[in-house]
């Protein structure tokens, strides 16, 4: 499954919801309706979240209904028609790897990046009754740039007052990006929500803040009577008045809900005082419920079964999480904190058994589930962190000439000496004895090959010199002008190892095993 998440060519989506208890219709048409469209289209691979950590920078004081809220949250999702078996929905305090990112990036950011986020002054003026002079408060844009990057999306739907916070999350991949001299993560994009002017029942904003809500899955006569109690901005005293629906709530109701010839109707009949408002509420109600009922009765009938649901958001989060670990494997490797010795071990006094310890790739039997890019990510790091000599320091060129993917899996590593040295995986494990790569058209002065075997776990690596491969491909060059060239390595029976370029047999290079000589 990891492999074909990565051979999907669909772009990456993610956006997340604070769960702050059931949803009202403001959610609905400002986020929630939009990510089913997204989802149900198809044209993005879409991660879903509820943002369970980010309802303590708030309420911390307070946690007590966190995971009730949680719960309301994912049944009104499921019920508007998100689908765990389109879309990956899940809980964000379940996958740990979004803290561990946070905790990282707060080391690199710096502190008037936060303070400057237009939201932070705002709310600490409009959220009375509450301490927000912590570093939760602070810190919560910096989490959010963990929550979308940990999954390297491409996009983040959001509304235009989240543009900043997306934004903020660019500017934290650039800075690591350019820090590390690495492109783990990629710079995503503001998918910008369409969201309808959608008033409460006082007119103002609707948000439970203000009590002013009508529910996404309140009963049908509850919502009905909620509308019949609108304000219509004081239009309309007399019945004889002529009303303007421009400045009428319950009129915005019919343009978000209503068919436009429906819209049409409406707007005719206040301006000529042809109707009376409560007729129009009624058919507002109507409306209403013709678009959101079916989501009140599919939450009622899985409120029997929250059992379902809460096992639903703990399989979805296992596999949210593993989709992150694959992020914060390289993560860890570049603040030299994964879970191996790596380069450390080459510091102390090396055993005679170390040689065979090191090639002995059992003990990470979880990177063969990876994708294949991901994997050979790791067993580049691995190769030159646990393999190569401490007296040959290797340092990564920067060019930014490669693709994103390329500058990845293809970026030289560069010598003392100014030697140029191609790592490359092979990524075939379906060939017992034989392994394949493919060499980019540019000019390097050692090829390392390293051949890792599915039935074993041993990893065999080949530093070979220029002179052994120069002419062939060099040949092959001229035939092949653009792409790549493949390479082979044939084990054979007498345990011997060939080089094959372009499939022109080239060479023994059994010796170069394990010899380091070429990167000196």
């Amino acid at each position: 499954m990891a492999e074909l998440a990565t051979q999907n060519p669909r772009p990456r989506i993610l956006s997340g919801m604070r769960p702050t208890g059931k949803l009202h219709l403001g959610n609905y048409m400002g986020a929630l309706a939009n990510w089913v469209r997204l989802q149900n289209e198809g044209q993005y691979e879409c991660y879903f979240f509820i943002a369970d950590w980010h309802a303590l920078t708030t309420d911390y004081a307070d946690p007590s209904r966190v995971k009730l809220n949680t719960l309301d949250v994912a049944l009104d999702w499921l019920a508007a028609g998100l689908d765990p078996g389109k879309s990956t929905i899940f809980i964000q305090s379940h996958v740990p790897q979004h803290a561990e990112l946070h905790l990282l990036f707060s080391m690199i950011t710096p502190l008037g990046w936060l303070e400057r986020v237009p939201t932070y002054k705002e709310q600490q003026e409009n959220i009375t009754g509450k301490d927000l002079s912590t570093y939760g408060f602070l810190g919560y844009p910096l989490l959010q740039a963990a929550d979308i990057l940990v999954y390297q999306p491409q996009f983040v739907p959001v509304g235009q007052d989240q543009v900043a916070h997306v934004e903020l999350t660019r500017e934290v991949a650039r800075r690591f990006n350019s820090l590390y001299k690495t492109e783990v993560f990629p710079e995503p994009d503001a998918l910008l929500t369409p969201s309808p002017k959608l008033p409460g029942t006082d007119g103002r904003k609707m948000s439970k803040s203000y009590g002013n809500t009508i529910g996404l899955t309140e009963a049908p006569t509850t919502v009905a009577f909620k509308i019949h109690n609108m304000s219509t901005n004081g239009q309309r005293i007399r019945q004889s008045d002529a009303g303007d629906p421009d400045l009428c709530p319950v009129a915005d109701l019919h343009k978000v809900f209503n068919s436009p010839d429906a819209v049409a109707e409406v707007e005719k009949c206040c301006r000529a005082a042809s109707q009376r408002c409560e007729f129009c509420k009624m058919d507002a109600a109507r409306a209403v419920h013709n678009a959101i009922g079916h989501i009140h009765d599919a939450r009622m009938s899985m409120e029997s079964r929250i059992d379902d649901t809460w096992e639903m958001l703990r399989e979805q989060s296992r596999k949210a999480s593993a989709r992150a670990e694959q992020t914060m494997m390289p993560v860890r490797a570049i603040f030299d904190l994964s879970h191996d010795l790596g380069s450390i071990r080459r510091y102390f006094a090396v055993n005679e058994n170390h040689d065979k310890e090191v090639r002995d790739l059992s003990q990470h039997s979880d990177w063969w589930d990876l994708p294949a890019d991901q994997r050979a990510k790791l067993l580049r790091n691995y190769w030159k962190n646990n393999l190569v000599p401490r007296d040959v320091p290797l340092t990564q060129e920067s060019n930014r000439e490669f693709t994103t993917i390329d500058r990845e899996l293809e970026e030289p590593f560069i010598t003392a000496k100014k030697k140029r040295v191609f790592v490359s995986t092979s990524r075939d494990i379906l060939m017992r004895n034989r392994w394949h790569f493919e060499i980019p058209l540019r000019s390097y002065e050692v090829w390392t090959l390293l051949c890792w075997s599915d039935e074993t776990r041993a990893l065999y690596d080949f530093p070979v010199p220029q002179k052994t491969f120069s002419s062939d491909f060099a040949m092959a060059r001229r035939v092949k002008k653009d792409g790549k060239i493949p390479v082979q390595i044939d084990r054979t029976e007498e345990g011997k190892f060939t080089l094959t370029i372009a499939a022109r047999e080239v060479a023994d290079i059994s010796a170069f095993q394990g010899d380091y000589a070429p990167l000196k």
